[in-house]
C-alpha cells in the first residue's frame, strides 16, 4: 500500500471539534491527521484500512482513532450489491488532544479520559454492552445546541475510560511518522491563518507549497475535499 497523506482537517465555526452527522465520505484516500476520531457507525456496512489491518463496520460498531492514526473508509461492494443506492451513514467527531486548552486533560479528575486517549493510538473497537451505554447520547448529539455536544462528548468519553469491553486495532502504538506532506500542509494552512483578510492567489500559495498552480490546486484537493478558492472563504466567513 502507498503512503498515506497527511489530511488538513478544517475547524468548524462556533466548535472547539468537528463534528459531522451525514453520510460517510468513501472516496478520500489513506490519511492520517493530528486529530483524534471517534466514528459511530449507524446506518449500513463499510470496509476500513485501519493501521496496518482490513476491517468491516456494521451498522452500531464504534471506533475510536488516536493522532496520526492512518485510515480509510470504504465501500463494501456486497453491501452495495445489495443495498443499490443506499448510502452508508454515522457520527464522526474530530478532535485534537488539546481542543479544551493544553492541560484540560492533565487534571486529576480526567486522568481516565487521558489514558483512554493514550490508548487510542492503538485504535479502539468498543463491543456491544458499551456501545449501548453512549448510543443514546451519540444517537441524540446532532439535536444539541453547542455547550451541550460538548458536555455530552466529554460523557461519553469518560463512559468509554471505564470500559473493559474493546479490542485493539493494532498490537502496538501506530503513529505515522511527519512527512514533507504534512510540512507543506501545514506552512498552508499558518500561511492562510496569518493572511486570509488580505489578497491571496493561488500563484502566492503555490509558492508557500513550492508547486505550480496546477499541481497545487490538485493537491489541495486530493487533501481537502475541497478546492483552495473554497477553504480561502470558509476561513474567512
Amino acid at each position: 500500500m502507498t503512503e498515506p497523506a497527511y489530511r488538513l482537517i478544517n475547524p468548524q465555526a462556533n466548535r472547539s471539534f468537528v463534528f459531522k452527522w451525514e453520510p460517510f465520505d468513501l472516496t478520500t484516500r489513506w490519511h492520517y491527521h493530528p486529530e483524534i476520531e471517534l466514528i459511530y457507525f449507524i446506518e449500513g456496512r463499510t470496509s476500513g484500512v485501519i493501521g496496518e489491518g482490513f476491517y468491516q463496520f456494521e451498522e452500531g460498531d464504534l471506533a475510536l482513532l488516536g493522532p496520526n492514526f492512518p485510515h480509510v473508509l470504504q465501500e463494501d461492494k456486497e453491501f452495495s450489491r445489495q443495498h443499490p443506492g443506499c448510502e452508508p451513514f454515522g457520527l464522526i467527531i474530530q478532535f485534537t488532544e488539546g481542543f479544551l486548552g493544553n492541560d484540560f486533560l492533565q487534571k486529576p479528575e480526567l486522568f481516565a479520559i487521558n489514558q483512554l486517549l493514550k490508548k487510542s493510538r492503538r485504535g479502539l473497537r468498543f463491543a456491544v454492552d458499551t456501545i449501548k451505554k453512549v448510543s443514546p447520547v451519540l444517537l441524540t448529539m446532532h439535536t444539541m445546541n453547542e455547550p451541550r455536544k460538548l458536555l455530552s462528548l466529554l460523557e461519553v468519553l469518560n463512559t468509554l475510560s471505564e470500559a473493559e469491553d474493546y479490542k485493539y486495532l493494532t498490537p502496538k502504538d501506530y503513529v505515522y511518522d511527519h512527512t514533507q506532506d504534512e510540512d507543506r500542509m501545514h506552512s498552508v494552512n499558518r500561511y492562510v491563518y496569518e493572511h486570509f483578510s488580505e489578497k491571496i492567489s493561488i500563484k502566492d500559495i503555490g509558492m508557500i507549497a513550492n508547486m505550480t498552480e496546477s499541481s497545487f490546486c490538485r493537491y489541495f484537493k486530493s487533501r481537502t475535499l475541497k478546492s483552495f478558492t473554497k477553504f480561502l472563504n470558509e476561513v474567512r466567513i
